[in-house]
């Protein structure tokens, strides 16, 4: 992966994914506390978000991690208010794989928001020929992230037995994928 610049992705009229700068820290902060006790249901990180210092520290880490190509972050944008991001949480260069991960806004949820941003991300960078293969790994109980894989056309691999630890319980993880045409 060679482009260290942080672009941002068009979507469409109505949305777009944008670099994860400190300016979107603030309201990032307010969604994630509105929605901490939902998040919390499917991801471990909600409870350490204390403050909108947490935020931009994220942010931060996130494009320090993006210019040295270790992941790519993105703001989600609707209508030029941040309502979620989406990343490749890790990209492995040497087979030109990333692992996605989401979150969006409870309250902007089924509008199609977050296919529409997968498949913008992943056409991006498959067709840049940067990246070959797409990961998703989900909980088997969060049917709202095994639906958004289905419809972005990501195929279902298989499920990892209590691969994800979250709340003090171990739960079974699905994997999809989606291969790109262009390599």
């Amino acid at each position: 992966m060679n482009n260290t610049k942080q672009e941002s992705i068009y979507v469409n009229q109505h949305i777009s994914l944008k670099p994860p700068i400190r300016e979107f820290a603030a309201e990032l902060y307010r969604v994630i506390d509105f929605n901490r006790a939902y998040f919390s249901q499917f991801m471990a990180w909600p409870k350490f978000v204390t403050h909108p210092k947490d935020t931009v520290d994220f942010l931060d880490s996130c494009l320090t991690r993006h210019q040295n190509n270790q992941s790519k972050n993105y703001v989600i944008m609707l209508n030029n208010n941040a309502v979620g991001m989406l990343s490749f949480n890790q990209i492995d260069q040497n087979n030109k794989t990333a692992y996605l991960g989401y979150w969006l806004d409870s309250r902007v949820q089924g509008q199609g928001i977050m296919t529409q941003a997968i498949n913008a991300l992943t056409k991006y960078y498959a067709t840049k020929r940067i990246i070959k293969r797409f990961v998703i790994k989900c909980s088997v109980e969060n049917k709202q992230s095994n639906e958004v894989a289905r419809r972005c056309g990501f195929s279902y691999e298989g499920t990892l037995k209590q691969a994800e630890y979250l709340n003090d319980v171990f739960y079974d993880q699905n994997i999809y994928s989606l291969i790109s045409t262009y390599l």
